[in-house]
């Protein structure tokens, strides 16, 4: 950190040609650096609403910011236009780093909610709001309650573990936030807990009705959470008796089953075991009144979960006519989709839902089939085939279905989407891609959160009789013992069968731990066993960092205790550890092996590969002395510097750093003169239960640069821009 004077200090006429030389570089320099670069390069702020946008259509997706040399284009505008008009909330935008180039633009760094579009986009030349390729996004949007939902009180119309929106809970509603997934994964224990709804909205891209649900009891709120309004049936009357004088109808949906609510048709005069209505010539049909009534109390009941404006079909009608007073009948119902579209679910070979499509042409009309009847056999046409099964195929990608064995629409899938009509939805079961074996047992795990981690197939042994003993011969231990220990062990088996790293038993709840106990115990060869399983605490291989100039050799305790970083950003070495310490790059689980290139990658991260200090005039013969401190900057007239500094002269010094295996400017310790390598000569270092305490030691760029403090220097944004950067 020391100016080191050689010579004399008389300048020489052929010294000033030296100079006059360097000056030529230094301008051939700056010219090579006018080119387009990245200045800063930042995680993004702030909650996780405030960086959900849109695109706008007016810039593509890059690999990287698209003025830079090598960037490839992700995706046109075209393609993210058609993006933003997606009715799927899976297709909600996420931006989560901001760049901002020596030009004065910003760039975004973005990713679709399902993870399928990824890049970055130009965002305008402030980063103070969106601009450019996006624009902030609402993805859910609050009402109110209605007096239904306010005075209500709701069951799980159809307990399981589908993820399918209206079977468990979330603990937002589904795709509104990033990385934000469900609050249980199987309702099943809640089946008989009675919730009240306190919050309603609708998610903007599809339009449909979500509520949040809170137990009537806090002793049964692990399920508390969002879900479809559809997803709920009111507790009200759904085991009481049925009068003599009723009919109960019960409605569910047609493409998922699940139960939706009941109403009670009645009728002065009637006796029990009577028909509802009449057969007229072999058509069975109600009386007018009996069918205003019934379709209007049916309405009534459906329109607050989202399936506005019923009216009953001929089937329906004679469904109901053909039931008798002091029974039930059950019909199906369709939910309205976008206007003018066909929704088409895709549901596993147990019904379970996986995913959706809205299909349209420009013809559509609300109402019509789409396809054609060609005697008794519904057809579509080619090009909606080629097209519909495109879609489909995209929708299943990496959910290990597929339509068919060879991943197409067979007749009579095809059948089924032909005679549906626009405006209501159809369901098409799906094949698993590779089907599990009469003599295997799957076993999936999820997160908290209902993440797949990954899963594992287990083969039947000679010695198995159940699928349960095959599953104790890979955990050794019992995987349905009550004691935390074994349990924690049998896992643990479990999962690295699997390759799963991460994940264990500790930490989850008791709900969780008795639904993977039932699971386990009624698993069986040939099915999927899902468990629950709680992430492990992450480890740090830094716990905290020291920062030293490598050329100070003065005192080797002296640390830099406050600095910029390259971003601009001024702060204590101890916020700039604890930012450095957390960063993802360098953290895993214990044992996990952390390489120079993951300790680089986190410095860079953190603006730390090149950072800028100042020094005060204090030293010997000229030489840089006491390190300016926080409160030497910030003037009240929004200087760089404090008001006290003006006028007097200073040295910037600039420091790059970048780790080497095996090398003591990377070391353990908390000095200066620490030289026991943080890195193996591999390059490698291993997280343990306790992080390291590093000292990071720099080397200066070149000789710290005098300047004197006058009223243009004091004006300076920062240390970069005085050092001439």
């Amino acid at each position: 950190m020391k100016i080191h004077i050689k010579g004399s200090i008389l300048v020489s006429m052929a010294a000033l040609g030296v100079f006059a030389v360097v000056g030529i570089s230094q301008s051939s320099a700056v010219s090579a650096k006018s080119r387009v670069r990245v200045t800063s390069n930042v995680k993004l702020r702030g909650t996780g609403a405030s960086r959900n946008v849109t695109f706008t259509g007016k810039a593509a997706l890059w690999t990287k910011a698209s003025a830079l040399k090598g960037a490839k284009k992700v995706a046109t505008t075209i393609t993210l236009r058609d993006l933003a008009k997606s009715t799927r909330s899976s297709k909600n935008v996420r931006a989560y780093r901001v760049a901002r180039t020596n030009r004065g633009k910003v760039y975004y760094k973005v990713v679709t909610f399902d993870g399928k579009d990824r890049g970055w986009i130009y965002g305008g030349k402030s980063r103070s709001s969106f601009a450019g390729g996006v624009k902030s996004y609402l993805t859910f949007q609050q009402n109110s309650l209605t007096d239904d939902m306010s005075n209500g009180t709701f069951q799980f119309a159809n307990p399981g573990t589908a993820n399918n929106n209206q079977t468990v809970t979330y603990e937002q509603p589904a795709w509104t936030q990033y990385k934000v997934g469900r609050q249980v994964t199987d309702s099943r224990p809640y089946a008989n807990v009675s919730y009240q709804i306190d919050q309603a909205g609708m998610r903007t891209r599809e339009g449909d009705q979500w509520v949040h649900i809170s137990a009537t009891n806090n002793g049964n709120s692990g399920a508390d959470g969002w879900i479809l309004y559809s997803g709920l049936k009111k507790t009200t009357n759904i085991n009481s008796p049925i009068a003599d004088n009723a009919i109960r109808i019960k409605l569910v949906d047609s493409a998922t089953g699940s139960s939706l609510t009941s109403v009670d048709f009645t009728k002065t005069g009637v006796t029990k075991g009577a028909r509802v209505g009449s057969n007229v010539n072999g058509t069975w049909k109600l009386d007018s009144n009996d069918s205003s009534s019934i379709q209007s109390q049916i309405a009534s009941a459906l329109s607050p979960l989202g399936y506005p404006g019923f009216t009953l079909t001929q089937g329906q009608i004679a469904a109901i006519a053909q039931g008798t007073f002091g029974s039930s009948v059950t019909i199906s119902v369709v939910k309205p989709t976008i206007n003018k579209a066909v929704r088409i679910v895709l549901t596993d070979p147990s019904g379970n839902v996986i995913n959706y499509v809205d299909y349209t042409t420009a013809n559509a009309a609300n109402g019509q089939p789409v396809g054609v009847q060609d005697g008794s056999t519904w057809k579509l046409a080619a090009t909606d085939t080629a097209a519909i099964q495109a879609k489909l195929v995209d929708a299943l990608k990496g959910t290990g279905f597929a339509l068919s064995a060879n991943n197409t629409l067979t007749t009579d899938q095809q059948a089924q989407i032909a005679q549906t009509t626009f405006g209501n939805q159809v369901s098409i079961k799906t094949v698993a891609v590779d089907p599990i074996k009469d003599n295997e047992v799957q076993l999936s795990f999820v997160d908290q959160a209902g993440k797949a981690v990954g899963s594992t197939t287990l083969t039947k042994g000679t010695n198995d009789k159940t699928a349960l003993d095959t599953i104790k011969t890979v955990s050794v231990a019992d995987p349905t013992s009550p004691d935390a220990a074994t349990l924690k062990k049998a896992y643990a088996a479990l999962l690295a069968k699997a390759g799963i790293k991460g994940y264990t038993t500790d930490g989850l709840s008791k709900d969780q731990l008795a639904a993977n106990l039932a699971a386990i115990k009624a698993a069986a060869y040939g099915q999927d066993v899902k468990l629950v399983v709680a992430n492990l605490p992450a480890k740090a291989l830094v716990s905290s960092a020291l920062f030293f100039d490598k050329s100070d050799t003065k005192d080797v305790t002296q640390d830099l205790a406050y600095f910029e970083n390259a971003n601009g950003k001024r702060d204590s070495d101890a916020n700039f550890s604890k930012a450095l310490a957390g960063d993802a790059n360098i953290n895993g689980y214990a044992g996990d092996v952390v390489t120079v290139a993951n300790l680089n990658a986190a410095v860079k991260d953190q603006g730390l590969n090149t950072i800028y200090y100042a020094a005060k005039n204090d030293g010997f013969l000229w030489g840089a002395g006491t390190h300016l401190a926080a409160s030497d900057y910030s003037g009240t007239n929004g200087t760089l510097f404090a008001d006290g500094m003006s006028g007097k002269t200073i040295y910037v010094f600039k420091l790059t750093f970048t780790a080497k295996p095996d090398n003591p400017d990377t070391s353990i310790g908390n000095r200066l003169d620490s030289n026991k390598p943080l890195f193996d000569k591999q390059g490698n270092a291993t997280i343990g239960d306790t992080g390291n305490q590093v000292v990071l030691k720099y080397d200066e760029v070149k000789a710290g640069k005098q300047i004197t403090l006058d009223s243009n220097n004091m004006k300076a944004k920062t240390l970069a821009e005085l050092f001439g950067e």
